[in-house]
């Protein structure tokens, strides 16, 4: 190494002779081989210290009830009102169902009347329109 310490420019075939030199020492010199570092087993699992929480003054903890209940009252509001519509909605469901049912009674009666009234006339003449042909002209071009 001393010699590449110096600093006089070396040639080319000395310069190799040199770095021959060092790889051949390099080469004698043994190796330490390093095993590497056995992976932790699934059994060895390694725990995060837990954080300790610190504790809530009582002036939170009065606050937390206090949001706790105002919650609870809201949420059985919304039920309530929910209630409130779904009995609403099927109050107005039965109506129209009632209403549809008394139409189609009303139809129904009104047609037992009309056949009612056609099986007591024993002779019905029912005179049908006859539809009158107009003749239609064909245009027949010039050739």
């Amino acid at each position: 190494m001393s010699e590449i310490s110096d600093n006089k420019p070396l040639k080319k075939t000395a310069r190799m002779e040199l770095l021959k030199k060092q790889l051949e020492e390099l080469e004698k010199e043994p190796e330490e081989e390093s095993e590497p570092e056995p992976e932790p087993e699934l059994d060895e699992v390694i725990e995060k210290p837990k954080k300790e929480k610190k504790e809530k003054t009582d002036k939170q903890k009065e606050q937390f009830e206090k949001m706790k209940k105002v919650r609870e009252a809201k949420i059985a509001e919304a039920k309530k009102l929910k209630a409130q519509l779904a009995k609403k909605e099927k109050e107005e469901l039965e109506k129209k169902v009632v209403e549809k049912a008394i139409k189609l009674k009303k139809k129904q009666i009104k047609k037992q009347k009309v056949l009612d009234e056609l099986s007591s006339d024993e002779e019905v003449i029912i005179n049908k329109k006859e539809k009158v042909v107009k003749p239609t002209i064909k245009f027949v071009p010039f050739m």
